[in-house]
Order: structure tokens, then sequence, then C-alpha cells
């Protein structure tokens, strides 16, 4: 998840750069699957998912849909703490749209112009709107990474061996976590270290060669309005203590739920022996490890890593048949889920409009 363009209506996606942003996210797709099942037994890789326990794989989806629930949840208390009659379905629908958006785009930079964009066509106004998706960011982020502390405490404990690249990427994922939640947790806090680290920026940004100025003054003004969003979120959970800790235990079960994944596929394959925690490690390893890179929904850098990660567990077919899976259930399925409630919902509200026009 990100900050930019959270503010900019001007940045909304067109339909043709979409359309591009899929294209480019198909090759990835295709890329995955040509290196995961180069030189593999494909039948038997379908096989072993095939007979996958039907209940454990029903179970991961459920757990998997939690995640856009849980989005969807928390921007309707935001939303309704602000004096928006939000119904439930528009949390969902404001949830898949971020969700979609934020994986065919890199650095999940699409899903919240286009979330602000949905607001705003319900008549949400976009201070409110920026305002409810930047609480909503840094509750998942806040408990993002006290789960990170979390899964690194537990490494030794579990006796988790991790090979050099992943251990490199853990760790740059880790400092670039801490110090994104860090600057949050500052700007939001301290009005007095926001300007001064306004104050720099500005001092800085002049200063950097082959950007025009008027840019630079784009960027310092896209700044300023963002600290005054930070403060005001300051305000907004002095004034709405008790939604942002209820937001705060829902980020908290959408984390649980999302890596639990894992798991029951670990079941589904008919594995036992591992604990849920271990496995729940695991995937936060793999989160982490994927923070850094800017690719489309951590394509790429996410198998591989639970390729490494877990190849303790798995072994030959089974381990390219857990990967798909995992990654399927936690990750596709939600992008596909994602995708075609867009499509049924946009679709009703044109069917709507064009009603009315000709009634």
């Amino acid at each position: 998840m990100n900050l930019k363009g959270l503010t900019n209506m001007n940045d909304t996606i067109s339909i043709k750069k979409t359309g591009k942003q899929i294209l480019v996210f198909l090759f990835f797709l295709f890329l995955i699957f040509f290196f995961l099942l180069k030189g593999k037994d494909v039948s038997q890789i379908l096989k072993i998912a095939a007979c996958a326990s039907f209940p454990a794989i029903a179970a991961g989806i459920a757990m998997a849909g939690a995640f856009n629930l849980s989005e969807g949840l928390n921007l309707g208390i935001l939303l309704k703490a602000m004096g928006h009659k939000v119904s439930f379905a528009q949390g969902m629908k404001y949830a898949y749209t971020g969700f979609f958006f934020s994986s065919i785009t890199p650095s999940s930079t699409g899903g919240q112009p286009m979330q602000l964009y949905a607001m705003k066509k319900d008549g949400i106004d976009l201070s409110h709107g920026s305002l409810a998706l930047l609480m909503e960011l840094a509750s998942f982020q806040a408990m993002a990474f006290l789960f990170e502390l979390f899964a690194v405490a537990m490494i030794p404990v579990l006796g988790i061996s991790l090979p050099v690249t992943i251990k490199i990427l853990i760790i740059a994922g880790f400092i670039m976590n801490a110090a994104f939640v860090a600057f949050l947790l500052v700007v939001i806090f301290s009005e007095r270290m926001g300007q001064r680290i306004l104050g720099l920026l500005k001092k800085i940004l002049p200063r950097l060669p082959f950007v025009k100025e008027e840019t630079k003054s784009q960027w310092i003004g896209k700044m300023e309005d963002g600290l005054q969003e930070f403060h005001a979120c300051a305000l907004l959970m002095k004034e709405h203590k008790r939604a942002i800790a209820k937001m705060c235990v829902i980020s908290a079960g959408q984390i649980i739920c999302w890596f639990g994944v894992p798991y029951m596929v670990y079941l589904a394959l008919g594995y036992q022996g591992s604990s849920f925690l271990h496995l729940f490690v695991l995937q936060i390893l793999i989160y982490m490890s994927s923070s850094l890179l800017p690719l489309p929904g951590a394509m790429g850098i996410s198998e591989y890593a639970f390729l490494q990660l877990f190849g303790s567990i798995y072994s030959g077919s089974s381990m390219t048949a857990a990967v798909l899976l995992s990654r399927g259930i936690s990750f596709y399925f939600l992008l596909a889920l994602s995708g075609i409630m867009l499509l049924l919902i946009y679709g009703a509200a044109r069917q709507r409009k064009c009603k009315t026009i000709f009634s």
C-alpha cells in the first residue's frame, strides 16, 4: 500500500492506461507460471492440486476473502465517524476497487486514487476520503509491523533457517516498513516535527537537477496538503478513539486470516507436523521480503520467497502445487474476485443510470 497519489484526482487511471497495466500484469503472470512449471511434471502437479481437501481449501478462500471484508469494514467505520451514511456494499466497493488497482500497478500506486474517485462519485468529500484511506493504511501498516516484530523474534525460537538472499530482502523490507511506520507516527502526532521535515524537503527539492521548477512546486504543494491530512488524522484519532481501536482489531484479524492461508493449503495437501504458528511466521517473512521491490502485487518475488522458505516443508511437485494454491488463493483469487465484483457493481450502476435517463 502506498500514499502516492492519494490526494490528486488528476492522477486517476484512464481506461487506456488500465488496459496497458493489465497487459503488463498478464505478462508477469505468464513469466511466473513459465518458471514455476518449467521442467516440472505438470500433470502430477495438477493431480496433487486436484486432490487437495475441499474443506481446507474453502476455509483458505474464506480467510483470504476476509482481507477485502476487513478493509471495507474499516473504511465504513471511518467514513461513518465523519458523518457519512456509508452502506456495507459501498464499503466493499471501495475495498474491491483498492485491491484491484493496487494489484495491477507498481508499488500499489493505483489503488487509492481510484478509491477516491469511487468515493467522490458517492458524494464523499475528497478531504474525508483521503483521510479515511490514510487512517486505514496507517492502521494496517501499524498492525503489520507489530506482526513483523513478532515474526523476527520467533525466527530463533522456531529454528527457521534463512537463505542469504531472503535474509537480505527481509532486513531491507523490515527497515523500510519500520521507517514508514515511524514516519507516519511522527508526522501524525508531532506537528512541529512534521513542519521540520517539510522545511527540510523544501530546501532539498529546489536543488534537484533534471526536474522542472513547475514539478518541484507541485511536489511541495502536495506535501503541504499531505501534512494537513496527517494532522487531521491526529484530531480524528483523538475524537474517535473507540472507532480507531475497533479498526486496529479488525486490521489484526485481517492480517491473521490473510497470512493463515498457507496453513490451510498445508492441511489441504495432507501434510501434518508443522504448526499454524510456524507457517504463519514464514508467511510474514515472505511479506517482509517482498515489501522492497515495486512489482505489481509483489509478483515473482513472493513466489520466489515461498519456494525458499517452504523448502523444508514441501518437496518436488508438492512444492509447486503449494505455491500455486497459496498464492492463487491469497492473491490471484482476490484479484479476480475484485475485478468481477467491480464489473458487477459498476455494470449495475450504469444500468440504473440508463433506466433513469430513458424513463
